[in-house]
């Protein structure tokens, strides 16, 4: 009878030490295993910074990921299955609950929605689950936080100081461009200022410019855009490359008129959002004024894991250079 009672202490407290306590963005106090092998990205933020870190540890991706994204990741994250996305609409438990993660980890705005959707999502699964603060100037602090809760803290260390670095690069030009960026295929989806899409421009000092209305996405026109005038238009979406240089509407635009209309990188993930991760950091050293297909080759290395072929860097930087007429 001795020994089975050592025997259960003993487990007992192998329980207790291999937990610990994560207090999150929100102020949970999170008891999260010492050992985690499988960790589920509750959105395409935390995807892009799982897969920075701890891409041996992700169940998928919550998103679709085309295969033009796929063919710049490490063969072994590529090759991850498409999973629920936890910060969707619909509720997805036994969906999680199926995957057995032992974490699961959200990253982006910190607001009561998402704390709130932390939190229950933690009750109905049984899972641990964590909110990390998305902000550009909480990534370094961020990275190293979660590399400590998944013991990868020399990847976590080298990653921060990349962030460190590009987050303190001066912005070579002084002028504050009023900025109009837009989504979508048809380059009418224009964004919100003061929203974590547009959180590069805010760090640079620009001012974005939108149309009257509420959210983050607001539907809009070309002779809305003309109206705004902005000095710069920058579109997300590779399509808009052809859209514009072939649509007389578009051309009437001052920002087009006079080269200041740009297409964001996209590949693997977008350079401004899409998602609003840790590749934010491209976007704004980019438009910092620092050259692009360094940016490019150094950050899919260094951050992605994958040195990026010319052809392959050709492909990334399809859209940088300015859209004239």
């Amino acid at each position: 009878m001795f020994p089975r009672v050592v025997l259960l202490v003993s487990l007992l407290w192998s329980a207790v030490a291999l937990a610990g306590e994560v207090t999150d963005a929100t102020g949970r106090a999170v008891q999260v295993p010492d050992h985690v092998m499988r960790v589920l990205p509750a959105g395409p933020p935390a995807a892009v910074l799982l897969e920075a870190i701890a891409p041996d540890l992700m169940v998928g991706w919550p998103s679709p990921v085309p295969d033009s994204a796929r063919a710049q990741l490490v063969p072994a994250v590529a090759k991850l299955p498409q999973i629920p996305r936890v910060t969707g609409r619909d509720d997805v438990t036994e969906k999680i609950r199926a995957l057995k993660p032992d974490l699961i980890v959200d990253y982006g705005t910190v607001s009561p929605r998402y704390a709130e959707l932390a939190q229950t999502t933690q009750q109905r699964t049984g899972i641990p689950t964590i909110l990390l603060d998305g902000s550009l100037t909480e990534i370094p602090r961020v990275v190293r936080a979660l590399g400590s809760v998944l013991h990868r803290n020399d990847r976590a260390e080298a990653l921060a100081t990349v962030a460190e670095a590009m987050l303190a690069l001066p912005v070579a030009n002084s002028t504050h461009p009023r900025v109009v960026y837009a989504r979508g295929a048809d380059g009418l989806t224009v964004t919100a200022p003061g929203t974590d899409v547009t959180e590069v421009f805010t760090r640079l000092g620009w001012q974005v410019l939108a149309p009257d209305g509420s959210g983050t996405f607001r539907t809009s026109s070309i002779d809305a855009i003309r109206a705004l005038d902005p000095d710069l238009l920058i579109f997300s979406d590779p399509a808009m490359r052809d859209t514009v240089m072939h649509a007389d509407a578009w051309r009437a635009i001052r920002a087009v008129r006079e080269g200041h209309a740009l297409v964001a990188p996209s590949l693997p993930f977008g350079w401004l959002e899409e998602p609003p991760s840790i590749n934010r950091l491209l976007g704004l050293a980019w438009l910092s004024g620092r050259d692009p297909m360094t940016l490019a080759a150094l950050f899919n290395a260094a951050v992605y894991g994958h040195a990026l072929t010319p052809a392959q860097l050709d492909t990334v930087l399809a859209g940088v250079h300015s859209l004239q007429q």
